[in-house]
């Protein structure tokens, strides 16, 4: 409106100004007030740049008057001045109003550019739905180099995997028509890059129209080798470039089409590497946890001294190195090397200042001239070795450091720092344990039974296949015994951002189900601060008392930690118990912790229950199709496709029905007989039936019954699909289940509907073979009785020979089998 605004008032203002700077003007006056008119809209038009507006302006004000001054009837001089005056502010309205029509075009295209990338990466998408499985392990690179070039149609292809510690591409053997090239590892670019790693560095596709593109990765190309296009696609894995594709045809050029069905395979392999990597470092955490467990448990009623010197034994199965030591900071600003000499303390300087801070730092290609810390020297005068240096973290924070050494051109790296971490984490708490064992055993029993309650959900997480339930279950049960309580609560996160209950341990089963929303009772306390929340006593804190009515069901003490997945609450873990009691800041930290690594145990299981499902319904699909397809029998397809689909859809009952001069005619039913499955399909669910074919759209209900009874003519969920055929719908496929709880879902609609598309065309082809065999029979029909009826005592023949023939078959089918014996 304001763009509109601004054209229409400068349309206005120039035609004023035009007509005033114009009138009384005659003869060559008129040109010239046309020229000072054009100069003095030009400086209106330029008046953001004061260098062209003020000369375009000053140069309409000078002619004017000078045409005045030499043709004095020209006009009135003060109305050709407001008309020049006018002109200048159309000008400047009409430029605002021609930037504002160019910034909201350039705004559209903006969004048709955004929208034409979403199609396009749906389009990926699609290929990538639609590509055959091949069944090989994730992460395997010769299944990922074969199926991309196979798909692609290319010649030659080889992938590249980044190295662990991220300076690398390292091509991965054995690759397709590599043999004689011997591709190398390369590293990653750092500044001048060639064009191919650049590329891929910018998760960008490159191209090229011959094996010169290669030379990045290549050092020696032979003569005889060439290539006629050359791409590379990224390998994105997470937030970075985990590798990329290299492919070529030795014939031929890639098309569009190729170079996007190459990215989005590539994209995929990317996934299922990172999949691969996750499974791997879940099960490498899960040791990890279990390494913890067992130092705490070996480090029980030891020395600080003794629990460090374990520490640094088995810190080797975490992180590599070839010698340590255990370093413990004074008070004085001192530190003490506990190696079982008696050397005095040093005070703490250099990057041991950046370590008692909390910083890990990696000191690589280090020589004795820059003190080493870790004990290990170099193997000759002058070589150096790599330490890191890593914090042991208590309650009361940094208490020391480990310093790691190792030999060698491989240093320590930014890959390492987790595992730094982990044993720096590990140490704390095994010198933590010892302390506090030394002072309360009983604590340290607590502790131990914490660990080992934190190992089994650490054991859980690659556990899958016990379903989320379970897991759910484990969790629960693991945070009460962890905390000691005598009760507990698992909810978790709706669409709406309240939180409900899914699991219960010591409440009544009534409790399931129930919804939180913020500030309302422990649970809202905590989505609101999403931290944990410990109430020693309900009676004092009268705003957590419900919901669920604590009193009620004699809850004296409450904690509530929230369940975290990637920042965002995804539920709560409550454990409440019957007696007043202090929750300790080791309740909170064992109890956040375990509701987290509850989360993804759940998460794991529920994804992997989604790909065997998955997995399920593909092959039902497939199946049910090769079985349609096997015959051109009508029946027998018919029955092949509604026993598919309702195998697919877990649906009790199964009908289909096809198309006979606009009327649906049942042609097979499953679960029930065909008067009962008429009665249903054609019968109660006839409307449903043909709103499916007037609009061709699967209708997927639920269907509410007063009537408790459970039978094939009381459907509670109802599914339809349309068979069609060339955009025309010519039958339905009508699914139903007649018992509580057995609802259908958008899966299974997607999948019937599929089924049913694919196999129309089967449906098709046994229609018209089966009316093409009828026309030949009554060909031959109709020939037989023309021979027949040339000649009187021939006549009827053919028939009557069909009939004895007949006869014959059934009195020989009727009859027992003759006897062996003569």
């Amino acid at each position: 409106m304001l763009r509109t605004g601004f054209s229409t008032a400068a349309a206005l203002l120039i035609l004023a100004g035009a007509s005033l700077n114009a009138g009384g003007r005659i003869g060559w006056d008129v040109a010239l007030g046309g020229l000072g008119g054009l100069l003095a809209l030009a400086a209106g038009a330029g008046f953001r740049n004061w260098r062209l507006a003020v000369p375009f302006g000053g140069a309409s004000l000078v002619l004017t008057l000078v045409i005045a001054q030499f043709n004095p009837r020209q006009g009135d001089l003060v109305t050709q001045l407001v008309g020049i005056f006018l002109l200048g502010i159309g000008g400047a309205l009409g430029t605002i109003a021609y930037r504002g029509f160019r910034q909201a075009i350039r705004v559209q295209l903006d969004q048709l550019g955004g929208l034409n990338g979403r199609l396009e990466q749906k389009h990926r998408a699609f290929l990538v739905a639609t590509a055959e499985v091949d069944g090989a392990r994730p992460g395997d690179a010769a299944a990922i180099t074969s199926g991309i070039a196979s798909n692609v149609g290319a010649d030659f292809a080889c992938c590249y995997l980044a190295s662990a510690d991220g300076r690398r591409f390292v091509p991965q053997p054995p690759g397709i028509g590599v043999d004689r090239l011997r591709p190398q590892a390369v590293n990653r670019p750092h500044g001048n890059a060639g064009p191919l790693l650049s590329a891929i560095e910018a998760r960008a596709a490159f191209t090229a129209l011959d094996e010169n593109g290669l030379v990045e990765l290549i050092n020696y190309i032979p003569d005889d080798f060439h290539l006629q296009s050359l791409i590379a696609v990224p390998m994105p894995i997470g937030d970075h470039v985990g590798g990329f594709v290299v492919l070529g045809r030795t014939a031929g050029r890639f098309s569009d089409d190729d170079r996007r069905l190459a990215a989005t395979l590539a994209a995929r392999a990317g996934a299922d590497v990172a999949s691969a990597q996750l499974v791997a470092l879940t099960r490498h955490e899960s040791a990890r946890y279990s390494l913890m467990n067992e130092l705490v448990k070996e480090a029980s009623g030891k020395t600080m001294n003794q629990v460090l010197e374990l520490v640094l034994g088995r810190g080797s199965e975490v992180i590599r190195y070839d010698a340590g030591r255990a370093l413990m900071f004074q008070p004085d600003d001192t530190y003490v090397v506990l190696d079982g000499s008696t050397s005095p303390s040093e005070p703490v300087d250099g990057p041991l200042l950046r370590v008692r801070d909390g910083e890990t730092m990696l000191r690589n290609l280090i020589t004795e001239d820059e003190r080493i810390y870790s004990g290990l020297h170099p193997e000759r005068l002058g070589g150096n070795v790599n330490e890191a240096l890593t914090p042991i973290r208590s309650k009361s924070g940094v208490i020391g450091a480990l310093c790691l050494g190792r030999r060698g051109n491989s240093g320590f790296s930014q890959q390492d720092m987790s595992a730094l971490d982990d044993l720096g984490s590990m140490a704390g708490v095994a010198v933590e344990n010892s302390r506090i064992l030394q002072v309360v055993t009983g604590q340290a029993s607590r502790l131990d039974t914490a660990l080992d309650a934190l190992g089994e959900v650490s054991e859980a997480l690659t556990t899958v296949t016990q379903g989320s339930r379970v897991l759910e279950q484990k969790t629960l049960e693991v945070a009460i015994r962890v905390v000691d309580g005598t009760a507990g609560l698992l909810t978790r996160s709706t669409e709406e951002g309240h939180q409900v209950a899914i699991m219960s341990v010591g409440f009544p089963t009534d409790l399931d189900g129930m919804e939180f929303q913020n500030g309302q009772g422990i649970v809202g306390a905590t989505m609101l601060s999403l931290r944990a929340t410990a109430v020693p006593d309900i009676d004092l804190s009268f705003d957590v008392q419900s919901p669920p009515d604590l009193h009620a069901h004699k809850i004296q003490a409450a904690i509530c930690a929230p369940m975290l997945e990637e920042g965002h609450l995804w539920g709560t873990l409550s454990v409440f118990d019957h007696k007043k009691r202090e929750w300790t800041a080791d309740d909170q930290r064992v109890l956040a912790t375990l509701g987290n690594q509850g989360v993804v145990a759940v998460r794991n299981a529920e994804l992997y229950e989604k790909h065997e499902r998955s997995i399920w319904e593909l092959r039902n699909l497939q199946e049910a199709l090769q079985a349609a397809t096997s015959t051109l029998d009508l029946n027998q397809v018919l029955q092949q496709v509604l026993a598919g689909a309702a195998k697919a859809s877990s649906a009790q009952i199964g009908c289909l029905a096809l198309d006979d001069n606009g009327k649906l005619v049942l042609k097979g039913g499953f679960g029930t007989d065909h008067v009962t499955a008429e009665r249903l399909a054609l019968g109660l669910g006839g409307e449903i039936c043909q709103q499916v074919m007037e609009s061709g759209e699967a209708v997927m209900e639920s269907m509410q019954h007063r009537s408790a009874d459970e039978s094939p003519l009381n459907p509670r969920a109802v599914l339809c699909v349309p068979i069609t055929l060339r955009g025309k719908p010519f039958g339905v496929v009508f699914l139903a289940n007649y018992q509580v709880g057995h609802a259908f879902t958008a899966d299974h609609r997607s999948l019937v509907t599929e089924l049913a598309a694919q196999a129309a065309v089967a449906i098709d082809n046994a229609r018209l073979f089966k009316d093409r065999e009828e026309v030949i029979l009554a060909s031959l029909e109709a020939l037989a009785n023309a021979v027949d009826a040339r000649d009187p005592y021939t006549a009827g023949h053919s028939e009557r020979v069909t009939q004895y023939s007949l006869m014959i078959a059934r009195r020989r089918a009727s009859s027992p089998r003759p006897s062996s014996r003569r």
